[in-house]
């Protein structure tokens, strides 16, 4: 395949059809069974399991990842979030008893956890196994049947997903469209029990007005500006090498990654030596495409160089790149201002501006000017409290003391964004309940005697000695 090879776009016209045998799929009932889910969920680690190799390719032709990357990041993450769901399944799915008081605990309150019907995960480019298989383990566990709509920008990756899915998924059930923004404009017209959209802020505001459409819930995985912040009692050469190597790793093109760093005045200099030393022992000859990956497209080559242009603060490290093969070199930035026209919007590539803070209330300006609700916040201190206390008091989504990105390696710990960085989440429990649906249901006795209790609701009942018995029997007292 070459360089321009792309995906073989699913025909708009076929969509109708294809979303009535989802549905008819569902009312059928063949999804609702738990060892039915189990066995497809074992399909889906299978698929991974038995085509390691033709995943690592795909992703190198489409992203140039290093194959340590891919199987830690792509294979075993989702492997893992797969057999984690098998083994918890039971458990998550279970009836749940609500503690009510009296007189209603007789009534049996419990809820169920209900499939929602045909779902559309629409996958990133990015991490394009990671990225939509994660969220994909809802969609199956919760007694769904889907659509996966991957980014045509991984087109080898997408290509892969549609050929593997019918060899080891029930093919009426479960479907992968590809194709460019025409399929997904056309998918987004049909209601859905649920979509879940990663990408770009913009999208995702086009996205939820077309489920507003339909009613359709939605989770909405965003970017945003994620700050590494090291304060002045970090580890300093700790806070360096993890710092750089979550920037770096797949070319800076993860959502989670930092996109700058904010660095204490007093460590300043001492936090930058320690990046070029880090620098250097990442990269001893220089830095290649081998290592580090390549950028998806040349449009977005041609604007994070246009971006590296336009800053005002100085180049330390990297900062060449080959347009040819869409490399770029990790660049580090120092003396980079609040207004520099590098940290005004998420990068998305393998720069790294450093700005420095001098007080804590600089911080929290810096924080609310750059990246008010980013994805993640990323604080480096060795006083815990410290610590914790400017993760608190940050609007992120999710959080990491002394790392960067750590909070994706356990299993089922869920993630997600707020505000501009996204709406809900998933991953583990937290998928069983965006994809599925709370049933309340309760059991209310009949004998004559409950009955009595409910005779203040009848009309024949209408009076001050009904008001006296419903406060005497029915009414919470403090």
């Amino acid at each position: 395949m070459s360089d321009n090879f792309q995906v073989t776009a699913t025909p708009v016209e076929a969509v109708p059809d294809i979303i009535s045998e989802l549905k008819a799929s569902f009312a059928s009932g063949k999804t609702l069974s738990i060892e039915w889910r189990k066995q497809q969920l074992r399909q889906l680690w299978k698929l991974l399991d038995e085509n390691e190799e033709a995943i690592r390719q795909a992703l190198k032709k489409d992203l140039g990842k290093p194959i340590v990357q891919t199987h830690v990041l792509e294979i075993i993450l989702v492997k893992n979030d797969a057999k984690d769901m098998i083994d918890n399944l039971d458990k998550w799915l279970g009836v749940e008893s609500i503690m009510v008081p009296p007189p209603f605990e007789n009534w049996s309150p419990v809820f169920h956890r209900r499939p929602k019907g045909v779902c559309l995960v629409i996958g990133a480019w990015n991490y394009p196994i990671t990225l939509n298989l994660l969220p994909f383990l809802g969609v199956i566990a919760c007694g769904n049947t889907g659509i996966l709509k991957p980014s045509e920008l991984s087109p080898h990756t997408s290509t892969l997903l549609a050929d593997l899915f019918p060899k080891y998924l029930d093919s009426t059930c479960f479907k992968v469209l590809n194709g460019d923004k025409t399929i997904a404009q056309r998918l987004l017209q049909e209601p859905y029990g649920h979509i879940l959209y990663t990408g770009g802020t913009a999208i995702g505001r086009i996205v939820m007005r077309a489920a507003a459409d339909h009613l359709t819930p939605v989770t909405l995985e965003l970017g945003g500006r994620n700050a590494a912040l090291v304060t002045e009692n970090a580890d300093v050469e700790l806070a360096a090498t993890r710092v750089a190597w979550a920037k770096f790793a797949a070319a800076g093109q993860t959502c989670f990654a930092p996109n700058h760093a904010v660095v204490h005045e007093s460590i300043y200099d001492a936090f930058v030596e320690a990046l070029i030393k880090t620098y250097k022992s990442y990269y001893p000859q220089q830095a290649t495409v081998e290592k580090v990956g390549k950028i998806v497209n040349n449009a977005h080559w041609k604007r994070l160089t246009s971006l590296l242009a336009s800053t005002k603060g100085k180049v330390i490290l990297g900062g060449k790149g080959d347009e040819s093969s869409r490399f770029l070199e990790p660049t580090v930035i120092t003396s980079v201002l609040e207004d520099d026209p590098i940290v005004q919007d998420e990068l998305f590539g393998p720069f790294l501006p450093v700005l420095r803070y001098s007080t804590p209330a600089d911080l929290s300006r810096l924080q609310q000017k750059l990246s008010p609700t980013p994805l993640a916040v990323y604080v480096f201190s060795s006083d815990l409290v410290q610590a914790n206390e400017i993760a608190s008091g940050s609007m992120a989504g999710t959080a990491a003391i002394n790392d960067c990105m750590a909070q994706v390696a356990p299993t089922s710990l869920p993630f997600g964004g707020f505000g501009n960085s996204g709406i809900g989440g998933y991953r583990g429990k937290a998928s069983i309940d965006t994809f599925s649906h709370k049933q309340s249901v309760v059991t209310v006795p009949t004998a004559p005697e409950f009955e009595a209790l409910l005779g203040w609701r009848y009309p024949y009942a209408e009076s001050m000695e009904t008001v006296e018995f419903v406060k005497a029997n029915l009414e919470a007292r403090l």
